[in-house]
């Protein structure tokens, strides 16, 4: 018998700095080690301060991280790669697979480059949003939105399987899109799992993630001005990247005492999970949303969360079990009084949100969710 055969490598690609995708994408890379497949993660530069352990030296950047961060070199990323290294690479490693896991306007020559040199090797992407049905409440940022949607046609036609994140993602899909030829899968992102918090000394009702109307900031920071603290002995506790100063500037001195504030431009994976860990209620006020990537860190961490009665949070929120919905305009009335049922029930909702994350977002749940890549892979080599 012959000597068994070494298995193609495996590229995982993110060209859009994205710091929430880091944990989704080193959890699925490790996975795929698990199982014998080598692994290449083609990146943004920008992620070079958190890729600091096991992936550094599997990692191939589209411009030097080194390299002075000008506009200039900022805007031809957006529209160019090194494409000599690039193809050398994947002639050096041929693919087992291909995945990408997030938009970038090259994504499609990319993928055209891939099916080029090897027509057999599957190619995948993590399609978060098919299209947003309302643009609107994005105000100046529709132009991008529109842009992106754009740039995910185009990458279509180079696709073998879409890997969709929510029903709600696969029903807009299957609309706009009802002439794909390839597959879908519906699978949560993956998260690994670092243990629930202690259920002592819990006591913010926290923000976390970028912080924009669509997510619900303008709510948070009336409840932050308007909670009556002679109800529940609660803070208040805000953690993100976004440019809050001038909310902060506004919110006068008597209740900004009351909140913590962890505002910074590099906000780590485990400051999320830490600030979860610290909270009896996450809020998930959107307005509008896919896969909310809040829910899966607070339940980690036995958290129930406060979410808004719509679509992309009701399909994982079970009310007065893993949170409490609320209407989509909800009042601040009515958030109040889901922050008291968290608070007098926290307890009990604390078991059902760690049962909720293992079963559904852990990647511990990888063979039921991703058994089929083996043979999918297998038809590359």
């Amino acid at each position: 018998m012959g000597a068994a055969k070494t298995p193609r490598t495996f590229y995982i690609v993110c060209l859009k700095y994205a710091p929430g995708m880091w944990q989704h994408i080193t959890s699925f890379a490790r996975n795929l080690r698990q199982r014998g497949y080598p692994v290449r993660l083609l990146l943004a530069p920008g992620y070079q301060w958190m890729n600091t352990g096991e992936f550094r030296e599997a990692t191939h950047y589209n411009f030097s991280p080194e390299a002075r961060p000008t506009l200039w070199r900022k805007a031809l990323a957006y529209v160019w790669l090194p494409w000599s290294r690039v193809r050398r690479l994947l002639l050096q490693e041929p693919p087992a697979g291909l995945l990408v896991v997030s938009w970038h306007p090259v994504n499609f020559l990319l993928l055209r480059l891939v099916k080029s040199l090897y027509p057999k090797a599957p190619t995948l992407v993590w399609l978060h949003e098919p299209f947003k049905d309302d643009k609107k409440i994005y105000g100046a940022k529709a132009v991008v939105i529109h842009l992106v949607e754009l740039c995910q046609t185009l990458s279509l036609g180079y696709l073998d399987v879409v890997i969709l994140h929510s029903r709600r993602a696969q029903r807009l899909f299957g609309q706009r899109y009802p002439n794909f030829r390839g597959s879908t899968r519906l699978i949560p992102l993956p998260f690994q799992d670092d243990g629930p918090g202690a259920l002592e000394g819990r006591r913010y009702i926290s923000f976390l993630g970028r912080a924009d109307r669509a997510k619900g900031i303008d709510l948070f920071f009336d409840l932050v001005a308007g909670f009556d603290r002679q109800d529940m002995a609660v803070e208040f506790q805000i953690v993100t990247a976004s440019d809050i100063g001038q909310r902060l500037e506004e919110l006068p001195a008597e209740f900004r005492r009351h909140l913590k504030v962890v505002n910074r431009p590099r906000i780590a994976d485990e400051d999320l999970r830490q600030a979860a860990a610290q909270s009896l209620a996450v809020l998930a006020l959107y307005k509008e949303t896919m896969q909310s990537g809040v829910i899966p860190v607070a339940w980690m961490k036995g958290t129930p969360v406060i979410g808004t009665d719509i679509e992309g949070i009701t399909e994982w929120v079970r009310d007065h079990e893993t949170g409490v919905i609320v209407s989509a305009r909800p009042t601040l009335k009515e958030i109040t009084g889901a922050m008291d049922y968290i608070y007098r029930h926290f307890s009990e909702m604390t078991s059902h949100c760690r049962a909720a994350y293992l079963s559904t977002f852990d990647d511990g749940n990888w063979d039921r969710q991703y058994g089929w890549l083996k043979d999918l892979l297998g038809r590359g080599n």
